[in-house]
């Protein structure tokens, strides 16, 4: 059965009333838990750095990915806002590009940092002598910097291409919505075709790689000295981790989001043949894996905490300092009464 013009309005409907009673409950929850992880490891990173005046690369590393997170973290409201105002935009037209813009470019920056930590992670592991080496020249704020270049550079196009540049259709409608025309949706593939391989597979591809020869490593290798140990809990937890992002939170949104946009296409050329509840689930698998690939965003200080050096030592020093304090005021108060006991 053919999608009907009828059809299309309750569909359109339909599926806005889940987009808004969906969304603004994830974008919040992320909001909150995003911006109260992050702000405990912009703290740990402050205090590493005002210590030792200086971050390893794997802390640099880190402390990128944490800003790339709180970009996409401090949008969630604006995003949020749209939807609680019964999908209409009230920031103006620059906002509402940069908003859509911003989403891809955490998202692929987060990717390509994670990368370089399963990389350092794995040099430390298979290859310490190279990874000490390469932590003394390597240079690890040109490597940050050609990262962002790089993702800045690639996700450029979006800011022509975002939604609601149609000056047809008032942005405060059309910001958050798929633009209903055939050219922009078209060139929104051939961007997202573009991007696919090198802004998810090839990553996919290393971190497998690297995963893989950890693995083997860290069931090859048998117990040993505690710095080894120590790195081979490190890498294992990486390994979880990272695998873990990719699995729930990239690879579903790329997946649907290839056969969600080529299927509007055709639902916008009326060339769709299949039923109303087959796009109706399909976009609302859209939204989703949407939410999921932003949860991503308050989920790595896991990875600061299990994977990032100086991270749990911060931590049993602070919980040591806590038990002291408490030990000492109990033993003051048990002198002051002791002492009044006396007289």
């Amino acid at each position: 059965m053919e999608l009907k013009r009828g059809d299309m309005c309750s569909l359109n409907c339909t599926i806005k009333d889940f987009k808004e009673s969906v969304f603004p409950i994830a974008y919040l929850s992320v909001f909150i838990l995003g911006i109260v992880g992050h702000l405990i490891s912009m703290y740990v990173f402050f205090s590493v750095w005002r210590k030792k005046r200086s971050l390893t690369t794997v802390n640099l590393f880190m402390v990128n990915l944490l800003v790339s997170d709180l970009m996409l973290v401090c949008s969630l409201p604006f995003r949020a806002s749209y939807y609680l105002s019964g999908s209409r935009w009230k920031f103006g037209r620059v906002a509402c590009k940069l908003i859509f813009y911003v989403f891809y470019l955490n998202m692929n920056t987060s990717i390509y940092f994670l990368v370089s930590l399963n990389f350092m992670r794995y040099l430390a592991l298979v290859q310490p002598y190279r990874y000490k080496s390469l932590q003394k020249w390597c240079n690890g704020h040109l490597v940050c910097f050609l990262i962002w270049l790089f993702v800045a550079l690639s996700s450029s196009p979006l800011l022509i291409l975002s939604k609601g540049v149609n000056a047809s259709v008032s942005v405060d409608e059309q910001c958050m919505e798929l633009p209903n025309n055939n050219q922009t949706i078209q060139n929104l593939i051939s961007i997202n075709n573009a991007t696919l391989t090198v802004g998810f597979l090839v990553p996919l591809a290393l971190i497998l790689w690297c995963s893989l020869f950890v693995a083997y490593r860290l069931w090859k290798l048998g117990p040993s000295q505690h710095t080894v140990s120590t790195s081979r809990k490190k890498a294992f937890a990486l390994v979880i981790i990272s695998l873990s992002f990719f699995i729930i939170c990239f690879l579903p949104y790329h997946v649907i989001r290839i056969v969600f946009l080529n299927t509007e296409l055709d639902v916008s050329n009326g060339t769709y043949g299949n039923s109303r509840e087959s796009v109706l689930l399909l976009r609302k698998a859209s939204v989703v894996t949407l939410c999921l690939c932003v949860a991503h965003s308050c989920l790595d200080p896991i990875l600061f905490f299990f994977v990032g050096e100086n991270f749990r030592t911060f931590f049993a020093k602070l919980l040591r300092r806590k038990k002291m304090d408490k030990y000492t005021r109990k033993r003051g108060q048990q002198g002051a009464e002791l002492r009044i006991l006396q007289k």
